[in-house]
């Protein structure tokens, strides 16, 4: 804790516990909540005893979230609504407030020292007046005497040892004003956004991307927003956004969302594009560190290889797999590729090279390398006695030893058949020198490009890694126009003995084979290691490094790694319609759950809370414990927190008329329960459309929950007795959120501090992907499909974009494109593309002129603007989807 910090919790206590009631106000994320709790806790200390200064008492606080949904019936008193046997009941019940006025008079009278500190969080959702009413005066009450009178003719002490702590954010959007006469009541302290509060080294990253931050802010505000210093000051997000070592992570994750939604919702200009862009790629720069260092695959193999050992090391002796297992050796300690994409792209690759052999009936296949078992069974002529093919030299994989490949020559060359089998590699008993040496390049740069492609695809932002990508493409398609032109010199053979020109063609193979290895020693990405300048396209320096990707799963990774490196449990997939998101967070649900299938997936859903020792299928059949447990549900608009959190249920007796009530956890209640009794699972609970209900009445006093993991918070029904809950810290959020429907509001800002934002955006490559392995049709429809996005994309430029949209979040996504006939899409065109491009053009997202016009991209903006009758004019329309979808 910093200088500034001790010195202001210093005040905050010595003021809470003269006034007896402190207001703590400011913008979110400025530490309100934090700052409450610890001063509350602050009272402990002797000093602040009101009889035995040896004395050691307690300090018993509790939290309200004052939520619009909150009464004074909650809060303070009055008719409780309960359950019992079956039964529903009415009873006067004293709240929170008056039950603590009780104990903290009960305890004052016994002369013991314990203090009662009441938090009420988020004032401003609430009109304090009300919900307070006739207890309104137990609000900084300094004489020993005060007491209060209700309307019920009860009268209450407020004794000393009673303190009220609120908190406020005036800057909220729809923030309820405090009268003078409540404001008098307190202490009240303003807490402004100060980088001082985190740290007091200027020069940190978190000092650096905080002063970033609030210059990007103050300098592209709205005019309207620009009227005082105040007004100003509102939207400068809070110190805590940049608070701990992992600063990176909550710039990217939770304020360059925020700031894109300022910029969606017009407190930004549009000025500010470009530094909110610039200040995510600062972001990507760094990496998350996983905290357990993973063990590498490989040992035993040729180390420390350079150019120059390469080119010359073995590389005229006949059937050496040397030059193989150098190159294989510089690929495994450049570390620009995982230990799995090795394994998987270079040596257990049928694509790079592959044996195999029947023996008594059963056939045995090895790649490059080979394990104990083939290397023994892989011989000459596929007898038990010939010859081992895998002859080479050995090295260590998670464990096992296995063989290289022998029939190197190095007088042999193979030319064409070289590049164009663009599939399995079937080797005889020898094979030129050029051609494994190839093919292991060949898939080392593929694995690099599909790895790339693949995260820039999820951070399109990251210009730096865009740059790279396109700096290895060029270099491989560089070698291969250099690859094709090396070749063995011509030899005559007419009039020659056979073994005076075989010889002479062997020299000549060997010296192709010599350049092939000289060319591929300057490649200048394989022989960088990580951290070397390279110099891109556009002549700007950029580092060397890799994308730390698991295969196809890389983006889950960073899901998964985010979350538990912050400390952060609720995160929301965010997109436009047609971008996958709930999808995407099942695809996560089954990574996480160690990459199992849809049924497996299926049988890991909670089909039975009532039931936790076998609440999903997978227990329930016996087949033992599920990776994971999860669940799904889907807010509305009237979606409240009796569905959500706890409630009454009502039902019948079984075989009768007879109503019964209940007091019930519901969905997130039975989870939360249910999580706590399986403490070694992780729980995920999936909320589609997240942003449809009102977030704040929805969760109501779960949301300081959602921070406060653990902590027991007061909820207005009781379940078997207890009406309190709390979220354990194996329970996870999964958010989807649609960002172009304006029909709903957004997430306030206090909501949004406590969810991590991954953004869901329309992918080309995911269409030109579609069942690809299913053969050259699917490909032909592929092709057509990302025509018609191209078109459709184009209505998202600036020329017909509303300037008050960003394209991120209207853009209709891939999965609009994803069929598998032309008749399909077609459909897709008709009935789903046109109508919503039509809403979006009826709503102002899209703005154009058109000319009458049956002509490819003209014709789709008659179609949207209504100038054809897609009904009537079905010949039309067909005309303008076959133009579009045309090469």
């Amino acid at each position: 804790m910093t200088k500034k910090s001790e010195d202001l919790l210093q005040e905050l206590t010595e003021a809470l516990f003269t006034r007896k009631a402190l207001l703590l106000s400011g913008n979110t994320g400025v530490g309100k909540t934090f700052l409450s709790k610890k001063t509350a806790n602050n009272l402990i200390e002797k000093k602040y005893n009101l009889f035995n200064p040896s004395d050691s008492g307690e300090v018993i606080v509790e939290l309200v979230s004052c939520h619009n949904s909150v009464t004074y019936e909650d809060l303070v008193g009055g008719i409780s609504v309960s359950t019992d046997g079956g039964k529903i009941s009415f009873n006067y019940k004293e709240r929170v407030l008056l039950d603590m006025l009780t104990r903290a008079e009960s305890d004052y009278q016994k002369h013991k020292d314990n203090r009662y500190v009441l938090i009420l969080d988020d004032i401003q959702r609430n009109e304090l007046s009300s919900l307070l009413g006739d207890a309104i005066d137990a609000i900084g009450a300094e004489s020993e005497n005060k007491s209060i009178s209700l309307n019920n003719g009860k009268k209450m002490n407020v004794p000393p040892n009673f303190y009220v702590i609120a908190t406020c954010n005036p800057t909220e959007n729809g923030a309820v004003q405090l009268s003078t006469g409540v404001l008098s009541k307190f202490y009240v302290k303003e807490i402004l956004s100060d980088i001082e509060y985190i740290t007091e080294d200027k020069d940190s990253r978190n000092a650096i991307f905080f002063d970033q931050v609030r210059s990007l802010v103050m300098n592209n505000l709205d005019m309207q927003y620009r009227q005082s210093t105040y007004e100003q000051n509102r939207f400068v997000l809070g110190h805590g956004y940049f608070s701990g070592e992992d600063v990176d992570l909550k710039v990217k994750y939770q304020l360059v969302p925020a700031l894109k939604q300022y910029l969606a919702e017009g407190i930004l200009d549009s000025d500010a594009k470009e530094p909110i862009r610039l200040l995510e790629a600062a972001c990507l720069q760094k990496k998350i560190v996983s905290k357990v260092p993973k063990a590498r695959s490989f040992s035993g193999y040729r180390s420390g290889v350079s150019t120059l050992r390469f080119v010359n090391e073995d590389s005229t002796r006949q059937c050496s797999s040397i030059p193989i297992e150098n190159l294989v050796g510089r690929i495994i300690d450049q570390k620009l590729l995982t230990d799995d994409q090795i394994k998987n792209n270079v040596l257990f690759n049928k694509k790079v090279c592959y044996r195999e052999t029947e023996v008594g009936g059963v056939t045995y296949l090895a790649t490059l390398i080979a394990n104990k078992q083939q290397y023994n069974k892989i011989r000459r002529s596929g007898k038990s006695d010939g010859r081992c093919l895998y002859n080479g030299g050995t090295m260590v994989i998670d464990g096992s030893e296995h063989h290289f490949t022998g029939g190197f020559h190095p007088r042999d060359y193979v030319k064409a058949a070289c590049w164009e089998n663009k599939d399995g590699y079937k080797l005889g008993e020898s094979f030129g020198g050029n051609l494994v040496l190839y093919r292991i390049v060949w898939q080392y740069y593929e694995a690099l490009i599909t790895e790339f492609t693949k995260y820039l695809s999820a951070n399109p932002s990251d210009l730096d890694k865009a740059k790279l990508l396109e700096l290895i493409k060029t270099e491989w398609d560089s070698f291969l126009i250099d690859f094709k032109k090396i070749e063995p010199k011509s030899v005559i053979k007419a009039g020659r003995d056979d073994r005076d020109w075989k010889q002479e063609e062997a020299v000549y193979n060997q010296e192709a084979n010599q350049k092939v290895r000289k060319r591929i020693s300057e490649l200048k990405i394989l022989w960088s290691n990580p951290g070397d300048k390279l110099v891109a396209q556009d002549g700007t320096e950029i580092l060397l490094e890799g994308v730390d990707s698991d295969m196809s799963d890389s983006i889950y990774k960073e899901y998964r790694d985010v979350m538990e490196t912050l400390g952060i449990r609720q995160m929301i997939l965010q997109g436009p319609p047609g971008t996958s998101k709930t999808y995407s967070a099942k695809a996560f649900l089954k990574f996480l759950a160690g990459k199992c299938n849809d049924t497996e997936l299926a049988d890991m859903q909670i089909a039975d809370y009532s039931n936790p020792d076998k609440y999903c299928g997978k227990l329930f059949k016996g087949k033992g414990d599920p990776a994971i447990g999860w669940d799904i549900v889907q807010f509305h608009p009237s979606y409240g927190y009796e569905d959500f959190i706890r409630g009454i249920k009502v039902s019948t007796k079984a075989g009768s008329d007879t109503i019964i009530y209940e007091t019930v956890n519901k969905v997130l209640g039975n989870i939360a329960e249910l999580a706590k009794k399986h403490k070694g699972t992780k729980f995920y609970l999936i909320i589609d459309e997240i942003n449809r209900a009102n977030l704040a009445t929805v969760f109501g006093e779960l949301i300081y929950g959602l921070e406060y993991r653990t902590e027991p918070v007061a909820t207005p029904y009781a379940v078997k007795s207890d009406n309190r809950i709390s979220l354990p810290e194996n329970l996870y959020i999964i958010g989807t959120m649609n960002t172009a429907d304006k029909s709903i509001g957004g997430i306030d800002y206090a909501i949004r501090r406590r969810f991590l934002f991954f953004e869901q955006l329309p992918d080309r490559k995911i269409i030109e992907a579609y069942k690809a392995d299913t053969g050259a049709k699917q490909a032909d429809v592929n092709i057509k499909a990302c025509r018609l996005f191209d078109s459709v994309s184009k209505l998202f430029d600036e020329d017909y974009l509303s300037p008050e949209y960003r394209r991120e979040d209207v853009q209709i996504g891939h999965t609009y494109f994803l069929v598998d006939t032309e008749d399909k899409l077609r459909m897709r065109f008709e009935y789903q593309i046109i109508p919503i491009l039509k809403e979006y053009y009826k709503d102002g997202i899209i703005n154009f002129y058109v000319e009458a016009s049956e002509a490819g991209f003209n014709g789709l903006l008659n179609c949207i603007a209504g100038k054809i009758n897609m009904a009537a004019e079905k010949d039309k329309v067909d005309g303008i989807f076959n133009n579009l979808i045309a090469g």
